[in-house]
């Protein structure tokens, strides 16, 4: 239930109603640390906003079907046209001359500056990662599509080199707990090997639909981006139109939602 989770961790018009239990859940556990706060948001959201919701008719048909939650069924693709990219997952690269599967991410997140730490701290961080896995999350009148994504450890790696180039290690995975993100919020970037030290790579900010791993080396690439895109940026799910490639079409796959 990880994407149906981040789905609604990252809808606008959710955004109340997590402002809401978090709410209740202080109020009702005063003593309690912000991070015990947070895991129990975490652990009980999705039943307290299903029981909150539910059926009731005075709510958005949107509203109303992110409560219910999506069908455990997913599409699943290999190449997605979305936001006027074109995106791959990493399997359907190793098969393609084009490199397409890799995404970033500026965005404000809270987190724990240490496991022992108990107060959250806000920032705005850049966040580098490879497409596993494409999917369409089906609630019944709409779908949302979801990159599953192996992200790289924002600690140990990424740096700023002397030339002001951001370089990524892409063995170096973190997030393991967050893999999912929404395709509408992600930006296409691209990793060049570094001649000197093949350990690091080079991030390339898509500015093309497709490029050509041989002609990537040609492209300019700037530092780490100044703008920020809050995880609660707008998105109303009653108006996704991404495109699916022609190359290959989606099929449906039991897997289950998780």
């Amino acid at each position: 239930m990880l994407a149906h989770f981040y789905i609604l961790n990252n809808t606008d018009i959710v955004l109340p109603y997590i402002i809401a239990q978090k709410e209740f859940v202080k109020r009702n556990n005063p003593r309690m640390s912000e991070k015990w706060m947070l895991n129990e948001h975490n652990k009980n959201f999705m039943q307290w906003f299903q029981n909150k919701v539910g059926t009731n008719t005075g709510v958005l048909e949107t509203l109303q079907r992110l409560a219910l939650g999506p069908n455990f069924d997913v599409f699943t693709f290999s190449a997605y046209d979305i936001n006027n990219y074109t995106f791959y997952t990493k399997t359907q690269d190793d098969k393609s001359t084009m490199q397409n599967s890799g995404v970033m991410i500026v965005a404000e997140s809270e987190h724990f500056a240490t496991r022992h730490d108990k107060n959250l701290v806000t920032a705005s961080m850049s966040y580098f990662g490879v497409i596993e896995d494409i999917w369409e999350v089906d609630y019944g009148p709409f779908k949302v599509p979801v990159f599953k994504c192996k992200w790289v450890d924002i600690n140990n790696g990424v740096k700023v080199d002397e030339n002001d180039f951001t370089m990524v290690d892409l063995n170096r995975i973190g997030h393991r707990d967050e893999p999912f993100i929404m395709a509408s919020q992600v930006k296409q970037v691209f990793y060049v090997t570094d001649a000197v030290d093949n350990i690091w790579s080079m991030v390339i900010h898509g500015t093309s639909n497709h490029l050509n791993v041989e002609e990537a080396d040609a492209m300019q690439t700037p530092s780490l981006p100044n703008a920020s895109q809050s995880f609660h940026d707008v998105f109303d799910v009653d108006y996704v139109h991404a495109v699916r490639d022609d190359h290959e079409e989606g099929i449906w796959d039991n897997t289950t939602l998780n």
